[in-house]
């Protein structure tokens, strides 16, 4: 049997983390991330084979929505989830469009979890709890993260691109 005991201890550091923060529609915002390894899983990796994805994409809010610390994640599960986890996490005063530029010179791994985080973000987005102008503006935002990170995926790439497409068809 493939050891996973890395990956249970991080969903387990997620769930603590994140702890009673909702969503938008008031859902557990625990369900992001773990949405997010779903759509990863879905796209071939694994806890086993991608083990530093998989964690990042977990944790790839933990610095901007919670007291959680990189120095905390880094002695916890590694500076390669560390450092992918700060790549995700936008600066306090830059713009968040200057930001999402910046996005052509990170790693792969931070541009796949950008990816992923937008498709989730997108498909969740629901009438009752995000106007369609707002819904629309977040789109186009997408892409951008679709220009700077689309080589990173195409698969991934080509689901954000119809995701985009049907919030700004309507």
């Amino acid at each position: 049997m493939k050891d996973f005991s890395n990956y249970y201890k991080a969903l387990k550091y997620a769930f603590t983390n994140y702890g009673d923060l909702k969503r938008r529609s008031g859902a557990p915002y625990i369900i992001h991330p773990i949405r997010m390894t779903s759509i990863l899983r879905a796209a071939g990796f694994t806890e086993f084979e991608n083990e530093d994805i998989m964690i990042a994409a977990l944790f790839h809010d933990l610095l901007e929505d919670t007291d959680t610390s990189i120095t905390h994640i880094a002695n916890q599960f590694g500076n390669k989830v560390a450092s992918i986890v700060k790549e995700l996490t936008k600066p306090e005063q830059v713009d968040k469009n200057e930001w999402l530029k910046s996005f052509g010179a990170m790693s792969k791994e931070a541009k796949i979890i950008k990816i992923i985080d937008r498709i989730d973000n997108l498909m969740d987005m629901s009438i009752d709890y995000w106007p369609i102008e707002k819904q629309k503006s977040y789109a186009k935002q997408g892409k951008i993260i679709l220009e700077k990170c689309g080589k990173a995926h195409s698969e991934l790439a080509l689901l954000l691109k119809n995701t985009i497409e049907n919030i700004l068809s309507d």
